[in-house]
């Protein structure tokens, strides 16, 4: 038998149950630590073409590391390595990789948008989700407009992301949810310096998706568990041993495994 918790959305009002709003105790009482240490799958990385993008986006995040260039200019380049490595291993198993733009979560009956910069899926079968601090700030300010901006913070959970995974999980329902009914989400986003990625992995069950949408008293936590990657910045190593897209291909072959079980 599952573990059950007080929901600590319950009777909030439609304003208050927006995900940018949650506060910190409230991510608190929804989570719960995953499995540690926890490695995500990794997959096999094709080869790249001779004369392609990736080794000057390498370059110049070579660069940006010995320079401590500014994070927006890094994140472009790490939004343009994620998405070229992923739509070459999409290309080499065959499927079709889109940017299927921001999830929406259920909360007591009111939908809500998450920002993201990039969000993935095979078949509707979600992958991951890119963001990063400036994205979520751009979210909150629009219910906060003095709100100041806030650098990101590796250890802490951020609500924004845990709506997202939950938002992932809601939609993998037409799909084979595993067992005991729960979905493996993940969120990807830089740490603070922008010269690491964290990779942040929700166990979701289907009944805490129910309850959050429909106001249950109670609830099942979600478990979370969080990995760090190197952002890669060599253009002169094996590309195909790189970690992030090892990565990359692992979560792709994962969904393309989920899409296949649709029922």
């Amino acid at each position: 038998m599952h573990r059950v918790i007080d929901n600590p959305l319950y009777k909030r009002s439609l304003e208050e149950s927006d995900p940018a709003l949650w506060s910190p105790t409230d991510v608190e009482a929804l989570v719960t630590p995953g499995p540690a240490p926890y490695h995500s799958p990794r997959g096999r990385v094709p080869a790249f073409p001779e004369h392609c993008p990736l080794e000057w986006w390498l370059e110049k995040l070579q660069v940006m590391n010995c320079h401590e260039d500014g994070q927006i200019s890094m994140f472009s380049k790490i939004y343009d390595l994620i998405e070229y490595t992923m739509q070459r291993v999409a290309r080499d198993r065959q499927v079709s990789v889109v940017n299927d733009g921001s999830p929406e979560i259920e909360v007591n009956g009111g939908g809500f948008s998450i920002p993201f910069h990039l969000g993935c899926s095979v078949d509707d079968s979600p992958i991951f989700h890119l963001i990063d601090s400036f994205a979520r700030y751009e979210e909150r300010r629009q219910l906060v407009p003095d709100l100041e901006h806030v650098a990101q913070d590796e250890v802490s959970t951020d609500a924004l992301d845990v709506a997202a995974l939950i938002a992932q999980a809601a939609n993998q329902k037409e799909w084979s949810s595993g067992p005991d009914g729960i979905y493996k989400a993940h969120v990807l986003y830089p740490t603070s310096n922008y010269k690491k990625l964290v990779l942040l992995t929700g166990w979701v069950p289907y009944k805490t998706v129910i309850a959050l949408r429909e106001g249950h008293e109670m609830l099942e936590p979600i478990s979370l568990s969080r990995e760090i990657i190197d952002v890669p910045c060599d253009p002169h190593c094996d590309w195909k041993k790189i970690p992030l897209f090892q990565i990359i291909a692992g979560l792709i072959d994962e969904s393309v495994k989920l899409s296949a079980m649709r029922l």
